[in-house]
């Protein structure tokens, strides 16, 4: 979650971590092995490095994994400035190939340097990786939510959000609602290093958002978590990922933010 409405300030202040490799990307990448298709989106600059959208496909055509895939030098060098929103957002355009087969459409990364509200909780650090389903015209057309709050609190109809989220405060530009885990362990009262969120607008779930802090991207930590899912899906007739993963190829000084574990949709009739 990004704020950038008036009453939702970022404070940027940060040190990053020293990273030395600023190899490009396309030295590097075939996830899971020669057999399997990669499809690679165009590079994108990210701090002192690059960053791109890679889908991974089966030989028989199921998808493996759709994956945000820095390398070091993306860690290095992001802006500090508070009211930066150029340099803190990046666009990944997807392979034409995970369009056709999963409901996303493109990525945004939205960088953090010092948090966003509520800070008690999210005051960390961390980035944002909306995965989503609308175009790239129709998530920049969201207004503030100060001047038209209705498509904020549209939601989908019951099933189309796990009955574990629930919708947070007001609305986010360019992005929505955004609906939290109830049972994440963050509001429990555990330190936040990664969630899951789900995002809505105009009674329609618009995208899919893994939030990771930067130290856990950075120490190389490895996980795999799932994440509960909804009843319904929509659009139907595509795959849809079930866990999202972190992980750490120190050999090729890489990061990967994944969506996988994919199922086939339709719905019920």
């Amino acid at each position: 979650m990004r704020y950038k409405s008036t009453h939702l300030l970022w404070v940027c202040s940060i040190t990053l971590l020293s990273l030395s490799c600023n190899k490009n990307l396309e030295d590097y990448f075939n996830p899971h092995g020669i057999s399997d298709h990669v499809y690679r989106g165009p590079l994108v600059k990210m701090g002192n490095g690059q960053v791109r959208a890679v889908f991974t496909v089966s030989p028989t055509g199921i998808p493996l994994a759709l994956s945000i895939e820095m390398n070091d030098a993306a860690l290095q060098g992001l802006s500090q400035d508070p009211n930066d929103f150029a340099h803190n957002t990046f666009v990944l355009s997807l392979p034409q190939m995970a369009k056709d087969l999963t409901a996303f459409n493109h990525i945004t990364i939205d960088w953090n340097p010092k948090g966003h509200p509520p800070f008690e909780i999210y005051g960390k650090p961390h980035f944002d990786f909306h995965f989503y389903k609308i175009s790239l015209k129709e998530q920049q057309a969201i207004p503030p939510y100060e001047l038209d709050s209705i498509p904020f609190n549209t939601f989908p109809p019951a099933g189309y959000v796990p009955n574990t989220y629930f919708p947070s405060p007001g609305g986010v530009p360019e992005m929505g609602k955004h609906w939290l885990d109830k049972n994440a362990p963050e509001l429990k009262g555990s330190p936040f290093t990664k969630t899951f969120i789900y995002g809505t607008y105009d009674g329609a779930v618009t995208f899919l958002e893994p939030m990771i802090t930067y130290d856990y991207i950075s120490s190389g930590t490895q996980s795999s978590t799932a994440y509960d899912q909804p009843k319904y899906f929509a659009p139907e007739k595509k795959y849809y990922p079930t866990k999202y993963e972190v992980a750490r190829d120190a050999s090729k000084h890489t990061h990967t933010i994944s969506l996988t574990d994919f199922k086939w949709r339709e719905m019920l009739k």
